[in-house]
């Protein structure tokens, strides 16, 4: 069977309009070659998935257009030129094209979905892991937690975080789900992967030290070295693995945009930096300095700070005028009290607040 015939078949089966015979020619085709099996269950999950995850109409044209211009001169395509009568020739171009315009959208769709389907069905298998009972960690604001996971792995989750991963690890790899921000050291396996899998990016290890800071309300997503290599592999972008090397930091700035997509709904678009660690004590990195109970803050944004307050002090703060958000702010926080650490935030950033039990109120002085 020629690549240009199986095309078709998928893209008719996924439109619903393929004979029996023809399905029974795609069936036979992969019984005989099963490692295109993979593509049809990855179209088959379309049919599910494809409401989850949007792709816009502009792309898909452009897509289409650049697809259909490498596919009409390949595997010798009878172009309407061959012909004689111009009605002729514009029924057959006419043809072509929405034949082509299906198998086209059948290959863009399953390059476009089948990272993403496979993200997503890695991500709920650490929650559906036959034979195996989860364990889920969350820790309130206010705490942080230590935990020792069954390989002998060490984490250590700060405020508002959850951990799922399996009582004990079976298969290839070893899969954790995580919401929040954890500090990992990893037990070395070379036979077991150890994959750390987050809404955005998963992250996979052999034996290292990092930290993962991914917050559901957070706009960024942190991925941070400090021993061995890491391949981070984001969501969005399957075919892009990003390594990090010791010292290093991940940056993946989630952005909300766009009002051309196929439903009208937002969607999210994903950004990323790579960034080297200042040379400084281990101590005094910012990223980590969670572990030892302190808050480092350099020239950032006071909307970023507060909601690293509210899930240390487990307060709800409230900007009553927003154009706070956006003041720059600096500074180290470690034993102080609430109170303390407004107090110590206002002497560089003038603004006034008030405190009315759990709630913090803040306001231009």
């Amino acid at each position: 069977m020629e690549k240009s015939r199986f095309i078709e078949l998928m893209a008719k089966s996924m439109g619903k309009s393929a004979t029996d015979e023809e399905l029974l020619e795609l069936e036979t085709f992969l019984d005989q070659f099963p490692e295109y099996r993979k593509t049809q269950n990855v179209a088959n999950a379309l049919k599910v998935e494809r409401s989850k995850y949007r792709l816009k109409e502009k792309d898909l044209n452009a897509g289409l257009a650049k697809l259909w211009d490498n596919i009409r001169f390949s595997e010798g395509t009878v172009t309407p030129s061959e012909g004689n009568d111009p009605a002729e020739k514009q029924h057959v171009k006419a043809g072509f094209t929405w034949y082509w315009q299906w198998t086209a959208a059948a290959a863009i769709l399953i390059a476009c979905f089948s990272g993403l389907y496979e993200y997503s069905a890695r991500r709920s298998a650490v929650l559906t892991l036959p034979g195996t009972s989860m364990l889920s960690v969350h820790v309130p604001f206010g705490k942080t937690r230590e935990l020792v996971l069954p390989d002998g792995t060490k984490v250590k989750l700060n405020a508002g975080s959850t951990l799922s991963y399996p009582q004990s690890f079976s298969g290839n790899t070893r899969l954790v789900s995580l919401s929040g921000e954890g500090f990992f050291e990893v037990t070395k396996d070379h036979h077991k992967p150890f994959l750390v899998i987050t809404e955005h990016l998963s992250i996979r290890v052999l034996g290292t030290v990092f930290n993962v800071k991914a917050y559901p309300n957070d706009k960024n997503i942190e991925t941070t070295l400090l021993k061995g290599k890491v391949q981070v592999e984001l969501k969005d972008r399957p075919e892009k693995n990003i390594i990090l090397l010791p010292n290093e930091k991940l940056v993946v700035m989630k952005e909300t945009s766009g009002d051309g997509d196929l439903v009208g709904n937002k969607e999210a678009k994903i950004e990323y930096q790579l960034r080297k660690l200042p040379n400084i004590k281990p101590e005094d990195i910012k990223e980590t300095a969670w572990l030892n109970n302190r808050l480092v803050f350099i020239n950032e944004n006071f909307e970023d700070v507060a909601k690293q307050l509210e899930r240390k002090y487990n307060v709800q703060m409230i900007f009553d005028d927003q154009t706070l958000k956006t003041e720059q702010l600096s500074g180290v926080l470690e034993k102080e009290s609430l109170d303390n650490a407004l107090g110590i935030m206002k002497m560089t950033t003038p603004f006034k607040f008030r405190i009315a039990g759990k709630t913090i109120h803040i306001s231009h002085k």
